[in-house]
C-alpha cells in the first residue's frame, strides 16, 4: 500500500498542472463524443419462384452458418376453444420431426453434426432456426425444409407437449411478476381477446393430431415464409443450396390472414382492479392503458417520454418513488408499442403491503406531473443518449441484424427502419415530449391493478374508489 501511495504521489507531482485542472471533479462533468454512425451490412435479397423471401448476409468470422425462418402463423389465429394449439404445433414440429427425419433419430443426427434445429410458434409469428458447421449447411437446410413442409406430429410427442402445457397451467400463479403482467394484459385487451386469452386444461385436452395437421395445412406455405441465412458462405452457392432445399415446395395460394382487431372497449378500462393472493410478502401495482403501434408518428417521442418517466435508474419514477420516498423494491414503466396492432403502456412497482396505496398514488402523481409540466433539456438529453447507446446493441451481431431485417419485412416496415429509428430519436425535441405526454398520459383513464393481500393497506384500497376483483383461480378440467 505504501509503495502504491508513493507511486501515485510521484505521478501527480510530475503531471502538468494544466492537465490536472482539466480532470472533472464529478462524474456528472464527464463529456463523451457523439456515437459513431452504425452501418449494418447490406444483405442480398431474392425470392424463390414459389414466393419464399430470402435474405443472405456473409460473415466469415467463424466457420458456422445459421438460418432463421419467420412464418406467418400464430396463436392469435388459433380457435378460442383450442387455446394452446399453436404452441403445441410449434413444439411438436421439432420434437416429432418429419417422416423422413423422425424426432428421436433427428436428435441423434444433430448430436453427431454438433448442430441445432428449433421450431416454435408465438402469438403472431412462427420461428424455425438452425445452426451448423459450414460444411453441414446443405444437410441442415434439407432437414429444416422437410420439417417445415412435412411435420409428422406423432401421437406420443403430442401427448408429451400436452403434459408440459398442463404443467405450465398448474404453475402459472407461482410467479407474482408474471401474474401482474398477464392479468393486466387481460384487463386491457379483454380476457377473450386473441391477445390475452390463455390455455386451460379443457382447451389443451381438446386438441387432437388432426387439429395440428389442419393448423399446419392452413398456415404453412412458402409465400408465408421469410428466411434469413448468415455466416461463412459464398452468396451464389448458398442461393443454389436454398433453391435445392425449398424450391420444390409448391405455393399454397392462401391469402395473408387478417390481423385480429383489438376490442373497442380496450380503450376504456379505467378503474381499480384487485387480485387477492394471501401468500404474497409484498404488493405489486400496475397501471396503464392501451398504447399505439411502432409506425405511429408519435412513437419516437413516446419512447423518449417513457425513458424519462420510468425507463431506467435515472428515470423520474425510480428517483422519486424508490430513491427519495423509499417506497419501491422495483419500479419503472414501458411503452410497449405493437408492430401491427396497439400495444400497452404499463407502469409497475412493488412495495410492502402497508404502503400499497401510497406507492399507487405516488406513481400516478409522477404520470400526472409528466403530463402537465413536460421535461427539462437535461432529462431530454440523458434519455436520448440512453436510448441511442442501448440501440447500439441491436447491431452487435450479424444474427440480430439478419433477424431484425426479416421482422421488418414480416410486419411491412421499411428495410432501413434501424437507421430511421436512430434518426427519429435524435430529432425528438423537448416540445415533442411535452406534447405527447399531454396528449397520451391521462391519469383519470388509468387502469390500476393491485396484487397482494386483501387487507393491510394504509389507507384501504377502497378509499380510492370502486374495486373490481380479478379471479385468477385455475378452472379444473371438465373432460379427460
Amino acid at each position: 500500500m505504501r509503495r502504491t501511495a508513493l507511486l501515485i504521489c510521484l505521478i501527480l507531482n510530475l503531471w502538468p498542472a494544466a492537465a490536472l485542472a482539466q480532470i472533472p471533479k464529478s462524474y456528472k462533468e464527464l463529456k463523451y463524443p457523439p456515437l459513431n454512425r452504425i452501418t449494418p451490412p447490406e444483405p442480398a435479397r431474392f425470392e424463390l419462384a414459389n414466393g419464399m423471401a430470402i435474405y443472405l448476409i456473409e460473415d466469415h468470422e467463424l466457420p458456422t452458418i445459421s438460418a432463421a425462418a419467420l412464418i406467418r402463423v400464430g396463436s392469435r389465429w388459433e380457435p378460442a376453444g383450442k387455446a394452446g394449439l399453436a404452441t403445441i404445433a410449434g413444439s411438436v414440429m421439432r420434437t416429432g420431426g418429419s417422416e423422413k427425419f423422425p424426432g428421436d433419430r433427428l436428435d441423434e443426427e444433430l448430436d453427431r453434426l454438433g448442430a441445432t434445429v428449433e421450431t416454435s410458434i408465438g402469438e403472431d409469428s412462427g420461428r424455425a432456426v438452425i445452426s451448423v458447421l459450414k460444411e453441414d449447411i446443405e444437410r441442415g437446410l434439407i432437414i429444416l425444409a422437410d420439417i417445415l413442409q412435412h411435420p409428422a406430429f406423432p401421437e406420443d410427442k403430442i401427448e408429451l407437449a400436452k403434459i408440459q402445457q398442463r404443467d405450465r397451467i398448474a404453475r402459472r400463479n407461482d410467479n407474482p411478476n408474471a401474474i401482474v403482467f398477464r392479468e393486466f394484459r387481460r384487463i386491457i385487451y379483454g380476457k377473450d381477446s386473441p391477445y390475452a386469452r390463455q390455455p386451460e386444461y379443457d382447451t389443451i385436452n381438446s386438441i387432437t393430431r388432426q387439429d395440428l395437421i389442419a393448423f399446419h395445412r392452413e398456415f404453412f406455405q412458402p409465400e408465408s415464409v421469410i428466411l434469413a441465412v448468415w455466416g461463412d458462405f459464398a452468396t451464389a452457392r448458398m442461393r443454389a443450396l436454398i433453391e435445392k432445399a425449398f424450391g420444390d415446395w409448391p405455393r399454397g395460394g392462401r391469402p395473408k390472414p387478417p390481423v385480429p382487431p383489438v376490442e373497442p372497449g380496450a380503450r376504456n378500462r379505467a378503474g381499480i382492479y384487485q387480485i387477492v393472493k394471501e401468500d404474497m410478502p409484498n404488493s405489486w401495482v400496475a397501471m396503464g392503458f392501451l398504447a399505439g403501434r411502432r409506425d405511429d408518428p408519435d412513437y419516437f417521442a413516446l419512447e423518449v417520454m417513457n425513458e424519462i418517466l420510468g425507463g431506467g435508474f435515472a428515470s423520474r419514477l425510480f428517483n422519486k418513488v424508490r430513491t427519495e420516498q423509499g417506497l419501491a423494491y422495483t419500479v419503472g414503466s414501458s411503452w410497449q408499442a405493437g408492430w401491427d396492432r396497439p400495444g400497452i403502456f404499463t407502469a409497475v412497482g412493488s412495495t410492502k403491503t402497508e404502503t400499497t396505496v401510497t406507492i399507487l398514488q405516488s406513481m400516478r402523481n409522477e404520470i400526472e406531473r409528466m403530463a402537465q409540466s413536460g421535461v427539462t433539456e437535461e432529462e431530454l438529453a440523458r434519455a436520448k443518449d440512453s436510448i441511442l447507446k442501448g440501440f447500439a446493441f441491436e447491431f452487435d451481431s450479424t444474427a440480430k441484424i439478419a433477424q431484425r431485417l426479416i421482422t421488418y419485412e414480416y410486419y411491412g416496415y421499411p428495410r432501413d427502419y434501424l437507421q430511421r429509428y436512430r434518426d427519429n430519436i435524435e430529432k425528438v425535441t423537448k416540445e415533442d415530449v411535452a406534447r405527447v405526454a399531454r396528449q397520451y398520459l391521462k391519469p383519470d383513464q388509468l387502469a390500476i391493478l393491485v396484487l397482494g393481500k386483501e387487507k393491510g393497506f394504509e389507507p384501504p384500497l377502497g378509499t380510492l374508489g370502486k374495486v373490481t376483483p380479478v379471479d385468477i383461480r385455475i378452472p379444473p378440467p371438465t373432460r379427460p
